[in-house]
């Protein structure tokens, strides 16, 4: 109080010698004067007083104003998110529709050759958002376009997905009903437009049995600093070794469809994505019992697992060890995967009906592949993959002899817009006895 004294006092005398020295030398005005010349500033400065604290108590009900109301904001926004009426009152606006589908061409050439077009997947995509934590997930999938008893009709409808997925807590949830295991890189995404090459690779179809699809619980969450997990208890693989025909991972899926229950499956993953454009994916996928307790249902043609005498066989445990890494940097991509299957031995004492293409080899399994990418711009990129996989490395006997395969694939997409793409690539495939197929592939796919 006392400096702004000082001041107005100060400026009070500036004013008062500028006055004077206006009226000139000849000029000097009298002592009565000099007072109303003073009384007339100090008036001024009253004035502009008032005026400084006039504007600044507007620019504080200015601010007390933005704050109540961004406040009022805050709590209306809370009260919306508690009533589950977001984003619109309508069970449409919550409601998301959507599909992907791809068709291949492939033109291969080996002892038998083969030309073939083929509508290989279509798939309808439902979700709703019941409120800001619950919602539900559904895929409806068409394989090969027709479906009936003809042999030429050799289409499936299948239930891919259909779940609800909770947040119970933040960064964390769990989600009941069929979903897709989390194991590898393609499994989970597999959309034609998301990855290279025509086809799938070998080892995410045969040794991690993609599209792979269960009943049961996951539990997922972010633990910080770029890690994730998921945590899974579901339906087991079931073999059967007369109706699979080769006894093969693939074959063993259940798919949700009455599914045997005696054994559990269980599935663990750990990912890293905490670096921009990088990935690291470890899972153990376990299987406490893949005959399902030596399950035979023959009334809807699960024939259980016998050795060659006829006599059935269980316990068979087995585990799958999956590593991954996607990475991409500008235009260059890069991905890799190792997954191996360790089955208890004794799946080699596991026969058909006619005592052929048994389990002898079929407690080791593996494979591996390398994919090195180039992103030229936006519509054209090219790739070039090796694969190498064996589905019964645990011999070298018999029908394990030689069994396996190395492929490599070289070619290019072409994005007609980020959510549809073209496809081309030559493959170039053979296996430990000298058998060649080799061939062109296109591909057109597409996602909304």
């Amino acid at each position: 109080m006392i400096a702004r004294r000082r001041i107005a006092a100060v400026v009070s005398l500036f004013c008062v010698a500028a006055s004077v020295l206006s009226y000139g030398a000849e000029n000097i005005p009298s002592i009565e004067e000099l007072w109303e010349i003073v009384q007339q500033q100090r008036a001024e400065l009253d004035f502009l007083k008032q005026e400084l604290q006039a504007t600044q108590s507007q620019s504080r009900s200015v601010e007390i104003q933005s704050l109540e109301n961004s406040q009022r904001l805050e709590a209306v926004g809370e009260m919306i998110d508690q009533s589950g009426n977001f984003r619109g009152s309508s069970w449409a606006d919550r409601t998301t529709i959507g599909a992907y589908g791809e068709m291949l061409y492939n033109d291969e050439t080996s002892s038998s050759s083969s030309k073939e077009l083929d509508i290989q997947r279509f798939v309808l995509f439902v979700a709703h958002e019941f409120n800001d934590n619950l919602r539900f997930f559904s895929e409806l999938e068409i394989e090969h376009s027709l479906i009936g008893d003809d042999a030429r009709a050799p289409g499936a409808v299948e239930l891919e997905q259909a779940f609800l997925e909770w947040d119970y807590a933040r960064n964390h949830s769990v989600l009941a009903g069929m979903h897709l295991v989390p194991i590898g890189i393609l499994n989970e995404t597999h959309e034609p437009n998301t990855f290279y090459g025509v086809e799938r690779n070998r080892i995410e179809s045969r040794i991690i049995p993609t599209t792979y699809r269960v009943n049961g619980i996951k539990f997922a969450g972010r633990l910080g600093g770029g890690f994730s997990y998921d945590l899974g208890i579901h339906e087991g693989l079931f073999f059967e070794s007369g109706n699979g025909g080769e006894l093969a991972i693939r074959d063993s899926r259940q798919s949700g469809a009455r599914a045997e229950m005696d054994a559990l499956g269980y599935t663990a993953r750990l990912r890293y994505t905490g670096t921009p454009g990088l990935e690291l994916g470890l899972t153990l996928h376990y299987q406490s019992d893949m005959t399902q307790d030596a399950s035979a249902r023959g009334n809807i043609g699960r024939d259980g697992v016998f050795d060659g005498f006829g006599n059935p066989v269980d316990g068979l445990d087995g585990l799958l060890t999956e590593a991954h890494i996607v990475y991409q940097s500008g235009p260059w991509g890069f991905r890799a995967l190792f997954a191996e299957w360790d089955i208890d031995s004794r799946i080699q004492a596991v026969a058909n009906n006619d005592l052929s293409n048994n389990g002898l080899g079929r407690e080791s399994q593996y494979g591996y592949y390398i994919e090195p990418s180039y992103r030229f711009n936006e519509k054209f990129g090219a790739f070039a993959r090796f694969e190498r996989t064996n589905e019964r490395a645990g011999s070298n006997l018999a029908a394990a002899k030689d069994s396996a395969t190395s492929r490599t694939i070289a070619g290019f997409n072409y994005w007609l817009t980020d959510n549809t793409v073209l496809k081309l690539d030559y493959q170039f495939e053979n296996d430990d006895k000298d058998r060649d197929l080799d061939g062109i592939n296109l591909g057109l796919g597409w996602q909304f």
